[in-house]
């Protein structure tokens, strides 16, 4: 990654009180040397906070389409906050892991239930995250490829997971390095810090520690890395895999492309 790929990766977050991880998925470089364009896709944490001022940014950017890929006990439990604006669609599109709801983690830790939490867990549940989820990668990335639906911004409960997956395809099939790829989903963990603090203190008041929590609290490149293994192994390119797993069509990722990188 060179040193215009990190100062870009490092400016491109939006200072919303409610959230702490909405940023906008331009500025890194994509095929041919083009940059991804600016305030088109963003990414984000849930928007369950988003206060009357953030309305207004949101507004002042002219977003369009918001797609939620939180579980419904998720949505349910800490549901969006949106401006009452007729100009704004929202999209419910859960990406729910058979053997993991996030909803349920502190419970299920509560009560002894400390399996799941570990990297190879969550190594294993971003695999099949690209396997079971296909469809809703296309759903969002077919929106993303329509002008009449951006600015467009998805979002999970942390925005480091499913959201970081779903940046990743969108970032590969427009050809920006798997580096830089990487050390955007890395961003989440620093973006993050401060709302995670006070879970680490919940699973220490557990007997979890720092270490043992990490996984699941923060961003760690070595699940995404691993799931991008994993696609190229399976699957070959990440363009094989969104023409055979998502339902999307090539002239549709050439729409991307032609709309999205500068």
């Amino acid at each position: 990654m060179t040193e215009k790929d990190e100062i870009a990766l490092d400016n491109r977050r939006l200072e919303l009180a409610g959230t702490a991880n909405f940023r906008d998925l331009g500025g890194l470089v994509g095929s041919g040397h083009q940059p991804v364009h600016r305030g088109l896709i963003y990414r984000s944490d849930h928007l369950s906070r988003l206060t009357d001022e953030d309305h207004g940014v949101l507004l002042d950017l002219g977003l369009k389409t918001i797609c939620d890929l939180r579980s419904d006990r998720e949505r349910q439990r800490s549901p969006d906050r949106l401006p009452a604006a007729d100009s704004i669609r929202y999209l419910f599109l859960p990406v729910e892991d058979r053997k993991f709801d996030p909803a349920t983690a502190l419970e299920r830790l509560k009560k002894g239930d400390r399996e799941w939490l570990s990297l190879d867990f969550v190594i294993g549940m971003y695999r099949r995250y690209l396997d079971d989820f296909g469809p809703v990668w296309g759903k969002v990335l077919t929106l993303a490829a329509s002008d009449i639906n951006l600015p467009l911004v998805f979002h999970c409960t942390g925005g480091k997971d499913r959201t970081g997956i779903c940046a990743a395809l969108l970032l590969l099939l427009l050809g920006v390095d798997e580096d830089a790829v990487l050390a955007d989903h890395r961003l989440s963990t620093v973006y993050n810090a401060d709302r995670v603090q006070p879970l680490f203190d919940k699973l220490a008041a557990l007997g979890i520690d720092r270490e043992m929590a990490a996984p699941y609290l923060q961003a760690p490149v070595e699940p995404l890395a691993a799931m991008l293994e994993y696609l190229k192994n399976r699957y070959g390119t990440v363009e094989d895999y969104l023409l055979t797993r998502t339902e999307m069509q090539r002239p549709t990722l050439s729409r991307l492309r032609t709309l999205l990188l500068q």
